[in-house]
Formats: structure tokens, sequence, C-alpha cells
């Protein structure tokens, strides 16, 4: 296959020592426009390649036949109104709807979709204020992290004039007539490195130069600071941290602009996020110092001391993943074998009952304000539709409200979780969705799915996209990879920094199972993950390049050596290590998969995927990796680079997600046989 040339360059940095050539450097420069006219070229090609399986638009078609149905979200209670979103099938963007009562008729309330012509600007809530009066949303061309903060008078729905530019990595916490938020050096190139984020208070009607400075550290330019104002409007806490995990809190009286911050949480160790209690003077605390598992803990504001802290809810064996404060209660929902429990208790945490779910999957609780004595539960697994059901926190009393009416036949599927023994023994679970009657013939496609990072947790969740394959007879595969929150701090921990092969190797040893057990073989297993599970794949790929036979990173970390360099890719160090020290670099050298390609070797059938407004993992990493693979290419499969056009850190809208997802499928079918 003849790829487009890229030309090498000559650079080549030194590590301690070692040198790392680097001759595709100038990819990262993705405006440019010699990258520019690189990237139409591969398109073009990749475009060529998919138009290969006679199925392309057959499978685009019945993706969208697939979701083409009404969807709904739980409502939340805000004020007078419940408010929730709706799509009516294929809309790009989901539009915003209200009502009085759960009851009564519905309004429109707010409709992305006319933000853009083509409906890839987003727009999500980012803060609201304490009377309900005013909505913040962050609106992003594309869906990029940066993007506009504009306020919606609630009662008019219509937005205000003022709107802050040059926003990214900020919530907006509401404070009489103006919110807190956080923002960096105005003025940057998008794949500049984040620096110098300070805390400042936005006055409705002023303009933005006008905004007061609350909070800098000058001399920590490398971190994140999070404004959070308490339900009574007493206290304003800054939550502080240099990535990904690990943080610090402080705080102050918030009307005293004068009064020095008090630290409520040392850093950098351990997570951290403060709760209202109901206590006045207190705070709940939710944190995983001294609990892998997380606890809750309350703290006195008066006296933050950890030796004075009262155990809440103490560290059991399994995670608590989230508290709800609400109606003078606590509603608790833990995570046991990838799978979700909801406990009540009262504020001191005694256990008073459970909530049983309707069925075995993922939990997720919806209120307003912790004074409500009502709200929303919203239920989700792999073979069964998303519900919503009311909750009556006075009557214990959990109804059915909402149920999506999928086109999908379910009933004909399984869902089963699987251990397998990873390479150091430990056992890791995996969930294989398939259609009743599936035989292990030793020769079934398989799809996998892995992330392994951040302390993300893969849970059970719905989705329409997935019985495209599965009716093509593919069994559905998702791996709980170390790395991950699915059991607490230390299951993360077991996947990160000098641990992170773990995670490569229990992908690589739930693929090994999967053939052992039967179920299929090296020709017939696909491999996809997006971000850090690009990551996962670009490294699985290189290191095990026979043992599976296509492979479709998305967006994914490939440059180990230099993500720190741009965006926010500092923020990961705590996850990966610091390329600039030694013992990190190293580690790092060892699985970065643009450093670990070898010419001869035969590669899976390889899709390299990215977005052109993608700034969060630039698209230099993709276009570096695509190259390097195409360069030693000695073999009949292809190495592709697919870019997708008006899209970010995620599809921009529902189109392109069907798009996408057509072409990831169409490509795995053509080069499994299917």
């Amino acid at each position: 296959m003849k790829y487009p040339i890229a030309p090498k360059g000559t650079v080549t940095d030194d590590y301690f020592g070692t040198p790392v050539p680097d001759p595709y450097r100038w990819l990262e420069d993705d405006h440019s426009p010699e990258t520019q006219a690189w990237v139409k070229k591969q398109q073009a090609l990749t475009e060529t390649i998919l138009n290969q399986y006679p199925a392309r638009k057959a499978m685009l078609a019945r993706l969208k036949e697939l979701n083409d149905y009404p969807k709904q979200s739980c409502p939340i209670k805000r004020g007078d109104w419940y408010y929730y979103a709706k799509n009516d099938g294929l809309q790009n963007q989901w539009v915003s709807y209200r009502k009085r009562s759960p009851e009564a008729e519905e309004e429109l309330f707010f409709d992305p979709n006319t933000l853009s012509p083509d409906g890839t600007t987003v727009a999500y809530q980012v803060g609201i204020s304490k009377d309900f009066k005013y909505f913040c949303y962050q609106v992003s061309q594309a869906g990029a992290d940066a993007g506009e903060f504009w306020v919606m008078d609630t009662q008019s729905k219509t937005f205000l004039e003022d709107k802050l530019l040059n926003m990214r990595h900020s919530g907006a916490s509401w404070y009489k007539d103006g919110y807190f938020y956080s923002r960096y050096d105005d003025e940057q190139d998008y794949q500049q490195q984040d620096q110098n984020q300070r805390v400042y208070y936005h006055k409705l009607g002023d303009k933005q130069e006008q905004d007061k400075l609350i909070y800098e550290d000058p001399a920590n330019p490398l971190r994140f600071y999070g404004a959070y104002v308490s339900d009574d409007q007493s206290t304003l806490f800054i939550i502080i941290s240099q990535g990904t995990s690990g943080d610090k809190i402080i705080y102050r009286p918030i009307d005293d602009a004068q009064a020095p911050f008090q630290v409520l949480f040392e850093g950098f160790d351990f997570d951290a996020y403060p709760l209202d209690a109901y206590e006045e003077g207190y705070v709940y605390l939710f944190t995983n110092k001294n609990a892998k598992n997380f606890r809750l803990v309350k703290v006195d504001l008066a006296d933050p001391a950890e030796a004075n802290w009262v155990e809440i809810i103490p560290e059991r064996d399994y995670l608590l993943e989230n508290v709800t404060v609400i109606g003078g209660k606590l509603i608790a929902v833990f995570v046991r074998d990838v799978q979700s429990r909801i406990e009540v208790l009262d504020t001191e945490g005694k256990f008073l009952y459970p909530i049983e779910m309707p069925y075995q999957g993922t939990a997720a609780f919806r209120c307003g304000r912790k004074e409500d004595t009502e709200g929303y539960f919203y239920f989700s697994s792999y073979i069964r539709p998303d519900e919503s059901y009311h909750y009556d926190l006075e009557k214990n009393q959990l109804s059915f409200y909402h149920r999506d009416p999928i086109k999908a036949e379910v009933e004909n599927l399984v869902s089963e979780q699987v251990f397998f023994t990873s390479k150091d023994g430990s056992q890791v679970p995996m969930t294989l969705t398939y259609q009743k009657g599936m035989q292990k013939t030793g020769n079934n496609p398989v799809f996998m799915y892995g992330y392994g990072g951040f302390g993300y947790a893969l849970t059970p969740s719905f989705s329409s996209i997935w019985i495209a394959l599965l009716e093509k007879g593919f069994i559905y595969v998702v791996v709980n990879l170390r790395g991950g929150l699915e059991y607490g701090e230390s299951w993360h921990e077991q996947g990160m920094l000098h641990n992170k092969q773990n995670v490569f190797d229990d992908f690589i040893a739930s693929a090994e199972h999967l053939i052992a057990e039967g179920y299929t073989c090296p020709d017939k297993i696909a491999i996809h993950g997006g971000s850090n599970g690009g990551l996962l794949v670009g490294a699985c790929l290189t290191q095990r390049p026979d043992l599976f036979k296509v492979a479709i990173p998305y967006v994914g970390v490939f440059d180990m050596l230099r993500y720190h360099k741009f965006t926010c890719g500092w923020g990961w160090i705590p996850e990966y290590g610091n390329p600039e020290e030694e013992q990190h670099f190293h580690n790092l050298l060892a699985y970065s998969p643009l450093h670990n390609v070898k010419a001869g070797v035969k590669y899976p059938a390889t899709m390299v995927s990215t977005a052109d407004h993608d700034d969060r993992v630039i698209p230099g990493h993709s276009f570096k990796f695509a190259a390097t693979l195409q360069e030693h290419a000695e073999q009949e499969l292809p190495l592709l680079l697919y870019t997708q056009f008006e899209a970010s850190h995620g599809t921009s809208n529902m189109s392109k997600a069907m798009e996408l997802w057509a072409d990831i499928f169409s490509f795995t079918c053509l080069y499994l046989g299917v």
C-alpha cells in the first residue's frame, strides 16, 4: 500500500544520555499547511479502504435506524420546575425541557441545535444560581474543551449579554449576583500548555476585564483551581490539584476577602471533595485518605484538624462511589463487582434501609438541593434500555417513571460477567454480551473495549450502537482493567505510574482467556479504546501484534515522552509519571506506543482515529503514530489515519457519532471477514 509521504526531520532529544529521535515532530503542528495537506491525503486513502466494505452505507443506515427513537434523561428539580433533556431520535444535540410538575405539560427551555447550522456547537451546564434564576452554560465549537460562558435568565429563557471568553476546565459556583470561576492566561494558542489558572469572581453585567481576582499561586503555574460555594453562601472553598488525582482544599468566609485561607485538606497524596452537611459550621468530606475504597467524614470548619474528623460512613471492602445529601438523610451508592448497591443512612451514618434496584447494573441519583425530599434514579445495564424511577424519600418509595422505547430486540441478548487470571495472578473481571445460542466455535468475531486509567470505572450501560455488531454474531467485551476504580483506589494504583504495564497485561490476558475458553481466535479479535484507552490499544498492538487482527485506537495518547507539553497534559503526570524524571522516563519509554513500533513486524489492521478540534489529546499524537506505523509497514493489512472534522475529544453531535461508529464497525467487519 502506498501511503502519503511524510518527510522525516532530524529532531533528536536527549533524555538522561539516551538519544530519542522524533522525525515527525512537524506533525504536532496540525494547523500548518503541510500537516493539513498530509492529513487530507491520509483521509482520502482511508475513505478508499473503507469503501471496500460493501456494507459501509448499510452500516450507517442501520445505526441510524437503531438509534432513531425518542430518548429522555432523568428530571431534576430546580426550584419550581423539573428540568430534563430529550432527543426525538437523531437530533444532533439534546434539547432541554421543563415542567411545573411531573404531570404538567412540558415547555421547551433551550435548544442547542440552534447555535450552529451543522449542529456541532455544544452547550452544557456548568453552574446554577442558588435561586435557580440563572443557568450558566459553556458553549464550545465542535465540542472542544475551550469555549465561552453564557448565562441564561430562566424566567425569560434568553441569554444575557455578558459572555466570558477563553474558558476551559472550570465550573461556575454562584454567589449573590455573580459566580466564581477559573481561567488561564488570555490569548494562548489552543495547543499551548495550560498554565497559571486563577480563580475570579464575575458579577453579572460587568465586563470580563473587570472580574475580581480571588486566588492565584504564581509559584505553582501547573495546578488546577476550582471554586465551590457552600449552600448557605457562608464559605468559599478552593479545590486545588496538581493533576487528575490528589487534592488540597482551602477555605475562608466568603464575605471577608481579607481573611486568610485555612487548610481543610492537605494535598496532594489523596482525593477529597466537600459536601454540605446539615449542621451549621460543618462540612462532609468524601475522601480516600486512609480509605482505599473511600469514606465520608464530618469536619468542623472551626477546627478542621484530622484528629477531630468524625467518621460518618467508614470504609468497606468494596467501593463507596458517591454520597448524596438530601432530605435529612444520606443516599450512598456502593459498587461491588462492578454492580451498584444503594443504601439510605441518617446524617450520622446509621444504616436505615436499602433501595432495591429493578435489575443488576449501574445506578445514579439526581436531585436539586439537600432540602428536597424527592429525586430520580437512573438505572442502566448492558442488555436493558435505560430506565428512570422517581424516589420519594419520606415514603422510601421507588416508582417507575420512564423507559426509552428502543427499536432493538434485546430479549435475546445475554450479559455474562467472567473473571480471568492476569499475568501476575490477579483476578480481573470482564463482561461479555452476545446473542442467546452463541456457541463456542473458537471462531466468533469479538469486539473488545477497555480504558484502565485515571480511576475511571467501566460500569454497565446500555447503547443501541452495539446492537449493530451483536446482530452480526459478535461478542462485545468490556474489560474492567486495573487503573480504574472498580475496586477502589488500590485497583487504580495497580494500574498507574510504574504499574501501568499491568493494564496492558490485563487486556492481553483477557484476549488470551477468550481464546483458551474457545470463544474466538486471534484472527477474529478487534480491540478499541479512546483517549487513555487509545494508549491501551496502541501499547497492546505494539506489544502483542500477533494476538489481534484489528486495532482501532481513538484520540489516543501515543507519545509518552511529550504528552505533558500540550494543553492540560501536565495534569496526567500523577497518572503516568514525569518524562523529565529519569525513573519515569525509562518506564514510559518501555511502553510508549510511538517509540515501540518496530520494522519488519506484522501489525494488526489499524485505523488510528482522531479529531481536528481535539484540544485535550492533540491530534499530533495520532498523526505521529500513524506516520511511524506506515514508515515501518511491511504487510498487506493497512495502517490508516482517520481524522474526523468539526469534532473534538469525543464526537460533537449525533450525526458525527453515527458516522464514526459506522466507520469503526465497517473497518472491523472488513478485516475480520464479517
